[in-house]
């Protein structure tokens, strides 16, 4: 029997409880909601989605969790005897469990006290686009990565930065996330192979 990478079940679960807990708080929004008018936060707006707040924001809680376990996994992908190499693993990881650190702050402070909220966001998506960065560079040394990996990794992380600056334009914010999941989903079933 095959064994499983800590990056491979913690990235696939981490996708999977945020879209799961997601559409669970959606079910529950007694208001009209769509990504051209609400940020994916209002989800966990106790005031706007009292029966939905809750279960939205345990699922980031959770999606948070697993995703420190899936940038501790990623040293499945370190080369022996590559400094440079190295380094690269160790700022992804770093930046990536400091990353999502703030996103475990953001659903404890959520929307509904906006400014703490807003920081932990912004904080957020800084730390974990530079995690994406770091993390293309430290896969460019490995043979067995894809090229295309390489470049959605980098257009994430760029995506995932210029939403924290332009926090207003709420369909952004939502490309952003499906690019998020979408890279760490790739990563996640690439380190099953690395």
């Amino acid at each position: 029997m095959k064994k499983f990478h800590l990056s491979f079940i913690s990235g696939i679960l981490a996708c999977a409880f945020y879209l799961i807990f997601t559409l669970l708080a959606y079910l529950r929004y007694p208001l009209p909601y769509s990504p051209t008018n609400n940020w994916l936060s209002d989800l966990g707006n106790p005031v706007l989605n009292p029966g939905g707040a809750p279960i939205y924001n345990l699922g980031v809680i959770l999606t948070a969790v697993l995703m420190m376990l899936f940038f501790l996994g990623l040293g499945i992908w370190e080369i022996d005897n590559h400094k440079m190499h190295k380094v690269m693993l160790h700022l992804t990881q770093g930046f990536g469990i400091v990353g999502c650190l703030a996103m475990l702050l953001s659903a404890i402070y959520s929307i509904d006290q906006f400014n703490i909220h807003a920081f932990w966001s912004t904080s957020l998506y800084i730390l974990l686009s530079t995690a994406f960065i770091f993390s293309a560079a430290m896969l460019r040394y490995h043979p067995g990565v894809p090229r295309w990996l390489l470049v959605l990794g980098i257009s994430t992380a760029v995506l995932v930065l210029m939403s924290s600056f332009f926090q207003q334009i709420y369909p952004l914010e939502w490309i952003t996330v499906i690019l998020f999941m979408g890279y760490i989903l790739l990563l996640a079933i690439s380190s099953q192979t690395a």
